[in-house]
């Protein structure tokens, strides 16, 4: 399933603008058959504890959002590769179908570009409830903001999610001598009240910036969720074993090797965006040789293909140099 939103280049973090770059290089460089094989690996999620709290999170936002008059919304919390966005998809492709709200628009989804401006968040909104959208100029920004709160109600939609919403914090101006919040701060905290639409707000941790500078939205998204990268403890191992048993259609079993599963986290230091993107490529590497499992060589050749053969750090798979 896709998400409903689709992503503008604008739109794209660093992060994603690499990730697709590996994408493009994956199409070049393996078969039909390799690709077949390793790109589902990227679809797999790991149920931990976190996830599950952050989860039980969202569904209690979307849950209560339009029945008590109380505005709803929380924080998610976590470094770049820590799971964050995953833990969206999962909730928004998870919503069962219901008459209460539009298919596909009872939770929206926006990526909050840098140095975000309302006619920004608004132009982006219309255009996932499918409103044609011309530039915006300051005479149509409020008839446009009307047309955004009418279709929030007669779509029934019940969140919001506004990620990498950290970059709110950029057009944070101060008024006076008292932090009011910034012009798009006062726009989410308008859909919220008005339009009794549940907020997540989904970032690293600079995001608590918004917190401290808008007193008024944070009292709304009062919930706070911390996804982080794993040390290299029982749940690291316990986290890795689930994701091999995940993976029934190719033999991952490998990564459960002591050594090998060492040097897996001291590579992502427990990211779990680094991590699937390994398992991905040895994945890739093992199906385009014609094996039906990972082996070492496979990982050695993996960590090639990711970081270089000239990385400044010695490839740790190296089985020469062991």
């Amino acid at each position: 399933m896709k998400i409903d939103h689709a992503f503008t280049d604008e739109e794209l973090s660093e992060i994603e603008l690499e990730d697709q770059a590996t994408a493009e290089r994956r199409l070049q460089t393996y078969s039909n058959h390799a690709l077949k094989m390793g790109l589902p690996i990227d679809g797999l999620f790991i149920n931990h504890p976190a996830f599950v709290e952050a989860l039980s999170g969202l569904d209690r936002v979307f849950q209560l959002s339009t029945e008590v008059d109380m505005p709803h919304g929380m924080r998610l919390i976590g470094p770049t590769g820590s799971g964050k966005t995953s833990l969206l998809r999962y909730f928004l492709r998870s919503l069962p179908p219901s008459s209460l709200f539009a298919q596909g628009l009872g939770a929206v989804y926006l990526r909050v570009c840098k140095r975000p401006s309302v006619n920004y968040l608004v132009s982006s909104l219309l255009r996932c409830y499918g409103y044609p959208v011309r530039r915006i100029s300051a005479e149509s920004l409020e008839p446009r903001i009307n047309v955004v709160l009418e279709a929030i109600r007669q779509k029934g939609t019940r969140v919001i999610i506004f990620d990498e919403a950290q970059n709110l914090a950029s057009a944070i101006v101060r008024r006076g001598a008292q932090d009011e919040g910034t012009s798009p701060t006062d726009f989410i905290r308008q859909l919220m009240d008005e339009a009794r639409v549940g907020i997540v707000l989904a970032g690293p941790q600079t995001l608590d910036d918004i917190a401290q500078l808008d007193d008024a939205l944070e009292s709304r998204a009062v919930g706070r969720f911390h996804l982080q990268n794993f040390k290299y403890d029982k749940f690291w191992l316990a986290l890795t074993k689930r994701f091999v048993r995940q993976c029934d259609w190719f033999d991952i079993a490998i990564f459960m090797d002591q050594d090998i599963n060492r040097k897996l986290h001291e590579i992502t230091l427990g990211n779990l965006r680094a991590m699937k993107r390994l398992i991905t490529e040895s994945v890739l590497v093992a199906a385009q040789q014609g094996a039906t499992a990972v082996d070492a060589l496979h990982v050695q050749k993996s960590y090639e293909m990711i970081y270089g053969v000239a990385a400044q750090k010695a490839n740790p798979y190296d089985l020469k140099a062991a």
